[in-house]
This record gives structure tokens, C-alpha cells and sequence, in this order.
């Protein structure tokens, strides 16, 4: 993705950020064993953009948990669609802290 379409990407709003479209039982699994400190999937293990939404920023130094993801694309001029297969890096509760106002 270009930095001129990221930039045109709208805010996530703050009800956005709470509500998933599609749930992963194998993304969940895979968080819950990657983490010790308790934290639950889809509750409190969000990716860097929405826990900005949320008002929270992730500390710094903090490492991400790298999760396998599938995006569909669809083709303009041929009306063909691709599956894209990348990862998304999601951050815990204890990871992050409250924006300063």
C-alpha cells in the first residue's frame, strides 16, 4: 500500500474500534498462547490503529504479536478477485497506555 492511499484512509472511530466483522478462532488461539500476561482476544488485544481509536498508545519499545491475515482485492478492470495473504500486528492491554490529552 502507498503512503498516499494510508493517508487517505479515514480515522477509525471509537465504536469501530470495539466491533470486529469477522471473528478468527485461530488468530484468538494463536494470541491467547503468545501471551502471559492474561490478556484475552478480541477483549484486549487490539492492532496499533485501534487502540489509537481508543485513546491508548503502545509504549515504546513494546513488541507486536504478528497474526496471519487474508484481504480480498478485487481487480477494477477485470473484475477479478485476489486473495492477499499477510500479517497484522496486534498489541495487548499491558502494552499500551493512555494517549496524553
Amino acid at each position: 500500500m502507498t503512503t498516499d492511499k494510508v493517508a487517505q484512509r479515514p480515522k477509525m472511530t471509537r465504536d469501530e474500534a470495539v466491533s470486529f466483522g469477522r471473528y478468527s478462532v485461530a488468530n484468538a488461539v494463536i494470541v491467547k498462547a503468545s501471551l502471559a500476561c492474561g490478556c484475552e482476544p478480541y477483549t484486549d488485544v487490539f492492532t496499533f490503529r485501534r487502540w489509537i481509536a481508543l485513546g491508548m498508545m503502545v509504549c515504546k519499545g513494546q513488541k507486536a504479536i504478528k497474526l496471519p491475515t487474508i484481504t480480498e482485492t478485487q481487480n477494477e478492470e477485470t473484475g477479478e478477485t485476489r486473495k492477499l495473504f499477510h500479517t497484522s500486528a496486534v498489541f495487548c492491554r499491558c502494552q499500551v497506555k493512555p494517549l496524553a490529552s
